[in-house]
């Protein structure tokens, strides 16, 4: 993981404003742990393992829902492991998806949510989530579309670089909707898509500068970067002004994901 993603990681706060935004502030409902919940149709028994658990919270949904099994939260960011840990019945492990520390067809199901599009080597990953799922079980893969939120990225990244800020460090984003499904078929069988199209819409400025402050990190401005502040100051005066010129619209900004499951065969 690149070390923008490791300060991104390092403290869970802005997962969870990003998470709490596309909960709230969604077009239309956003909740893709119910999408995978759905598409993966569990019996409560399987032993899970969620690869990027990132704050563990779809570990804890079926915790709450009384699933049996085992489960397994692995990410890369120590306090996202700590956060799996701190579910009671879920094991966290540091891991890279590239080297995913389980013998070959140990699990029913794995589910990588969110996480694919940061690892440099994708094709390498779903080999590991292939070997370490038995046959029969299932994959399931969430990643976004390669548009999502592009106005608010870019209102951030116009800020950063008035600060002189370099955004040539920002990871690439190495697969997104549109690639996905042909990633995984070079690997499995038959994968099925579930297609997501939604977007971000705010009728007041301050859930939006929440949500545009929350994803400094992957827009490389870290907490600690010395203009951080004045950059969130000039941010917050320009979304102001924008509401402030434009009385009764809404801000909107296209996203959206896809679901791809795979059944694993010999």
């Amino acid at each position: 993981m690149s070390s923008r993603l490791d300060a991104e990681y390092a403290d869970p706060a802005p997962l969870r404003v990003r998470i709490d935004t596309h909960a709230r502030y969604s077009e239309t409902t956003h909740d893709p742990g119910t999408d995978v919940l759905a598409a993966l149709d569990l019996s409560g028994a399987e032993y899970l393992a969620d690869v990027g658990c990132g704050d563990a919270r779809f570990l804890a949904r079926l915790m709450a829902l009384g699933h049996r099994g085992p489960l397994v939260g692995i990410d890369t960011s120590a306090a996202m492991v700590a956060a799996a840990e701190a579910v009671p019945g879920v094991r966290g492990i540091r891991a890279d998806a590239r080297h995913i520390p389980f013998d070959d067809n140990t699990f029913d199901v794995l589910t990588a949510r969110h996480m694919l599009y940061h690892v440099p080597d994708p094709q390498a990953a779903l080999h590991e989530f292939r070997r370490t799922t038995k046959p029969g079980g299932t994959v399931a893969v969430v990643v976004n579309h390669a548009e999502t939120c592009p106005h608010i990225g870019e209102l951030v990244d116009a800020h950063a670089a008035s600060y002189g800020i370099d955004l040539g460090e920002a990871p690439l984003r190495t697969v997104d909707s549109e690639t996905l499904p042909g990633l995984m078929s070079d690997l499995f069988r038959a994968v099925r898509v579930q297609r997501r199209d939604n977007a971000l819409v705010f009728d007041a400025p301050a859930p939006l500068i929440r949500f545009a402050e929350a994803i400094f990190g992957p827009r490389g401005i870290p907490a600690d970067h010395p203009d951080r502040d004045a950059v969130l100051a000039d941010l917050s005066a320009d979304v102001e002004d924008w509401f402030a010129h434009h009385p009764g619209r809404t801000w909107r900004d296209p996203k959206g994901y896809v679901i791809a499951t795979a059944i694993v065969t010999d």
